[in-house]
């Protein structure tokens, strides 16, 4: 397991270099890490486990698609074509002018508002109407867009305090979805993409490679006690409707008595191995197609995206499709307890159509298309192009869930792409494009 541990962290510092020095917004990094949260703690808890322990046969498997991933993002930045990143002088946005950075600010706070309202609001109004949350949803992501540009200005107009005030905000994005939902995932992703966009644009990564291990042990521990109070933060949000106050209330009692990490610990191992270990699910999938228990699906569960492309409005009887659990119960048996949501992830998705080799190739064709994706957003975001930045941007975080199944991911990403397109065109001229100063001329950015 040490192995495949150093493994795992190789392609992690690999990620970082092909970054280049801000060449990037830190999207397939934030992949990265994101699929790193949901096998990595699992199989840090079976560092002596035997060859034919089911954790460790599923962590090679993810091990196996994480340097695949590797290889797509290498290829995307590198490889038959011209990198976009590359195209667009590190030094552009110096051109930017203090008019621009004020529009911009503005634009990013907009962003962050209607994010905040549609993820605490619209999104269980939307929930009635058929086909209404796949077009709302995507929305949702305007917080991320919204910090990731407003730190950006802060950055290239140097204004310390804007950028420490957006960054105050990332520690309450957790918090928030907690309380709101009942969830902790949601918010934590979303402060992983926006540090990962500002790994990308920082000049002083030492700081965060000296962080990330405080950063680890505390996250854990964080969830280590959030896990021992969800069933009633959930009974109190899902079920009795409790107000705003008894909920963060109760949260505030949950961490009044905080536990820190201790893996000799039965219940911090416990919660670990339940939520964060999903290498175990991989492995029973693996021995029972390796003793042909179950048959491999050879496409079926990826044939079954066509069924979710068809919208719930036009079909209000469309049987439910591609459901993550029932994906993982089909082909390892496992009952998974009622009401827990589980999404397959794509490790095992891959593997359960296609072996290793469905792995392999899933991870190239997804490292490339984030790789290349992630370089068009940093392009168009120093060219001052708002539509196409907002566009790939929404696009990209729409595949940024390595906890999801393919159909949720693809119907996310459709989604994300026609509702990007559509905020860009109403996006008005003089905020979509900037105007540069040249020598006594002005030069429009081409949209």
């Amino acid at each position: 397991m040490l192995i495949l541990l150093s493994i795992w962290l190789a392609v992690g510092v690999g990620l970082i270099v092909c970054q280049g020095r801000r060449g990037s917004a830190g999207l397939p990094l934030a992949y990265f890490l994101g699929l790193s949260l949901i096998h990595v703690p699992g199989a840090i808890l079976y560092l002596d486990a035997d060859e034919g322990n089911v954790t460790k046969v599923g962590f090679e498997q993810t091990i196996i698609g994480m340097v695949a991933f590797l290889a797509g993002v290498i290829v995307a930045r590198y490889a038959f074509v011209r990198p976009p990143g590359r195209q667009a002088s590190a030094g552009q946005s110096e051109d930017f002018t203090p008019r621009r950075f004020t529009v911009l600010d503005r634009l990013a706070l907009l962003y962050l508002i209607v994010g905040g309202i549609v993820s605490f609001a619209a999104l269980k109004l939307a929930a009635s109407i058929p086909s209404a949350t796949a077009v709302v949803a995507p929305l949702g992501s305007l917080i991320v867009v919204g910090a990731c540009l407003r730190l950006w200005v802060a950055i290239e107009s140097r204004n310390g305090l804007k950028f420490w005030c957006t960054m105050a905000l990332l520690p309450v994005l957790p918090l928030v979805t907690l309380i709101q939902g009942g969830f902790l995932g949601a918010g934590t992703v979303w402060a992983l993409g926006v540090v990962t966009f500002l790994l990308g644009q920082s000049k002083k990564r030492l700081v965060y490679f000296l962080l990330a291990p405080v950063v680890f042990f505390g996250g854990l521990s964080v969830f280590v006690n959030y896990m021992a109070a969800r069933q009633e933060i959930r009974q109190l949000v899902w079920y009795q409707q409790a107000s705003i106050g008894d909920r963060l209330s109760r949260v505030t009692d949950s961490f009044r008595n905080f536990e820190w990490l201790n893996l000799s610990n039965f219940r911090h191992r416990q919660a670990i191995d339940d939520r964060l270990n999903q290498n175990a699910f991989i492995g029973v999938a693996v021995e029972r197609l390796e003793l042909g228990t179950v048959e491999y699906a050879y496409g079926d569960t990826l044939g079954k995206v066509a069924m979710g492309l068809i919208p719930r409005v036009f079909w209000p009887d469309k049987p439910a499709v591609g459901g993550g659990g029932s994906v993982v119960h089909d082909f390892t048996g496992i009952e998974l307890a009622e009401g827990t949501s589980f999404g397959a992830g794509q490790v095992f998705e891959f593997y359960v159509n296609f072996g290793s080799l469905g792995v392999i190739g899933g991870f190239l064709l997804y490292g490339w298309l984030i790789g290349r994706m992630d370089l068009s957003v940093i392009k168009y975001l120093r060219q001052g192009d708002q539509r196409r930045f907002l566009l790939w941007f929404l696009t990209c975080l729409a595949l940024l869930k390595p906890g999801d199944n393919l159909l949720e991911i693809v119907l996310g990403t459709i989604s994300a792409a026609i509702t990007g397109y559509s905020i860009g065109y109403l996006l008005p001229r003089r905020w979509a494009t900037r105007d540069i100063p040249c020598e006594g001329a002005v030069i429009r950015a081409a949209t």
